[in-house]
């Protein structure tokens, strides 16, 4: 009896020692990032567009967006297609983009956000209200007709 609650002590001893969990620390190979500004960037995002939306515009632009000399560029701006583009339309497009440019800074001061974002968001939203067969710049920058 002795010798049977020896081996069995015996047993349960090499039996919990087999089992005996482990863990193992290693730091990583690469540096762990986190990006806690998905929200805040999101409504800063937003908090532009509504402002960008706010931008007038000259009635002759609608014109020469519909004539091909002109159409949207990425970067929030208007840029000449045509290398035949009328130098009244050139003055035109240059206006808009010295107002847009005051406005975009305007917006990028007020919301804290980067002057670049704010001409990206502004192309993005430009862009989307282009009517179809009017040019925009695809994101190659090349000028492409909206369809």
């Amino acid at each position: 009896m002795y010798r049977r609650s020896a081996t069995a002590l015996l047993m349960a001893l090499c039996f919990a020692a087999s089992c005996t969990p482990t863990v193992k620390v290693e730091a990583p190979d690469k540096p762990i990032h986190l990006k806690v500004d998905i929200t805040i960037s999101q409504e800063v995002r937003v908090k532009v567009e509504n402002d960008v939306g706010t931008i007038s515009v000259e009635p002759a632009i609608p014109l020469a967006k519909r004539a091909g000399w002109i159409g949207e560029r990425i970067d929030g701006y208007l840029g000449s297609v045509s290398t035949n583009t009328p130098a009244d339309v050139q003055e035109i497009v240059l206006k808009a983009n010295e107002d847009r440019h005051s406005r975009f800074t305007t917006i990028a001061e007020s919301r804290g956000a980067p002057l670049s974002v704010v001409e990206l968001v502004a192309g993005k939203k430009f862009i989307a209200e282009t009517a179809p067969g009017e040019f925009v710049q695809n994101d190659k920058g090349a000028w492409v007709r909206k369809p």
